[in-house]
């Protein structure tokens, strides 16, 4: 979960249910109360939710990260405070991927809620950035991704048909 959408109240449903497990990085501000048996309590009084609490330190950016988690630290399923620093850092990684295709490949809107049909339309963004990666353009148009498109498309209008525009594209060199 992003932190910007982990309320406490889910966090306390996601803890209720067996075998659902999270890893949310806690806002800096949040109130933290450490519980006798390891565990923390997050939020306020009225509202708190009893979690475990890892502490990383970012050296290179110097800042402190705390995730929250319900992950056991005990017992078959064990899983160690470096292995939930790592779960973070990989589903940051997703976090990243989404900026990329959301900035770069406009993919700002998924059309379905169908996983093939989501799957498809990163895979079309993608191919269709990759596409625009390969066609040159004259540099005075610019030189990056979106100069490329709004080239291709003052380029397309000018043209009867795609077969047509296209045989004028390939050859322009």
């Amino acid at each position: 979960m992003d932190r910007g959408f982990a309320s406490l109240q889910r966090i306390q449903e996601l803890k209720e249910e067996r075998h659902r497990f999270f890893v949310l990085r806690l806002k800096n501000n949040i109130r933290l109360e450490m519980q006798e048996n390891g565990l923390f309590k997050v939020g306020k009084k009225e509202i708190a939710v009893e979690v475990r609490v890892v502490a990383f330190c970012d050296l290179e950016r110097k800042g402190e990260y705390r995730l929250a988690t319900n992950l056991p630290s005990e017992g078959e399923l064990a899983v160690s405070n470096a292995e939930i620093g790592e779960i973070y850092r990989q589903r940051w990684q997703i976090e990243l991927l989404w900026k990329f295709l959301k900035m770069h490949l406009k993919l700002e809107r998924i059309i379905t809620k169908n996983v093939n049909g989501i799957t498809i339309q990163i895979y079309a963004s993608l191919i269709a950035y990759l596409l625009l990666m390969l066609v040159e353009i004259p540099r005075e148009f610019g030189s990056f991704a979106l100069d490329k498109l709004r080239y291709l498309l003052a380029f397309m209008k000018q043209e009867r048909s795609f077969v047509h525009w296209f045989g004028r594209l390939a050859f322009l060199s």
